[in-house]
């Protein structure tokens, strides 16, 4: 059943190609009722480039998606959404009320770990951990079979979409990616016994990656410029640093960054 919710968006991960909408982005929320992590899908590109940006509020119309068994899993009606307040990170109380939201104790985890067991439990597919330490991060080239893959998904996709959809809609040749940015990290946990390398899938890295090889003209200048923009909101001696974690529906026990909350780290005295 359709109903009219608000929502905080807090991520969005980069674009996947879609049978019926050709091009979609999932878009992580807080659901303002709950406080809960979700995921509301579809989103097409036009809807991410003419409206709302991470920590806004928007009302939409969402109803559970019974066709993923992810209890996270929303549907929304996307042309009926509304914007609201911006929790802006430069007024005073702006991480503050965004931590609010995004550190409540039913969406945190003390390891990938136990985010785990609680999928096996329940399909728990989202959640948010704080790594005891963030050892490394990597740009790892992809090949030349990951862009045939590719390929083939776009190609399909593009004979499968839906007409209908296609004629209210822009749609955009969307890049393959080149460079798959990853972490290496371990958890705060006892149960966490060994280091865990996850792919970064957040759309902003990927976004910052195209612009700084289109503003230096070079890939090797670009990815060195997002490994120094991670490692800078990463910095443990400045950032308190989370990973919102998501799986796919394919790959329901694998998780990913699909998300990265970085709120200063207050001192005493601080204004922040």
């Amino acid at each position: 059943m359709w109903k009219r919710t608000k929502l905080l968006i807090w991520g969005k991960t980069y674009p996947e190609f879609s049978k019926r909408y050709y091009e979609t982005v999932c878009t992580g929320a807080i659901h303002g009722d709950t406080g809960r992590l979700i995921r509301i899908y579809p989103i097409t590109l036009r809807h991410l480039e003419e409206q709302f940006r991470s920590y806004q509020w928007v009302d939409a119309e969402i109803e559970r998606n019974t066709s993923d068994f992810r209890p996270e899993s929303y549907k929304i009606k996307q042309d009926g959404m509304v914007l609201g307040e911006f929790l802006d990170p430069q007024k005073r109380d702006g991480w503050k009320r965004r931590g609010e939201w995004v550190l409540r104790r039913e969406n945190m985890f003390r390891s990938v770990e136990a985010l785990q067991a609680a999928e096996k439990i329940d399909h728990t597919s989202l959640g948010v951990i704080k790594p005891k330490m963030i050892h490394e991060f990597i740009a790892r080239q992809r090949t030349l079979e990951d862009k045939a893959e590719w390929e083939e998904k776009r190609d399909a996709a593009i004979s499968q979409k839906d007409l209908f959809v296609d004629a209210e809609s822009k749609v955009r040749d969307l890049e393959f990616r080149w460079v798959d940015y990853r972490v290496r990290f371990s958890c705060d946990d006892v149960a966490c016994t060994t280091e865990h390398e996850f792919s970064i899938l957040d759309w902003g890295i990927y976004v910052l990656d195209r612009n700084q090889e289109k503003r230096k003209g070079s890939y090797k200048l670009a990815e060195a410029d997002v490994l120094a923009k991670l490692r800078e909101i990463t910095d443990p001696d400045r950032r308190d640093v989370y990973f919102f974690l998501g799986n796919t529906k394919a790959h329901s026990h694998s998780f990913s960054v699909v998300g990265i909350f970085y709120p200063p780290i207050v001192r005493q005295g601080s204004l922040l």
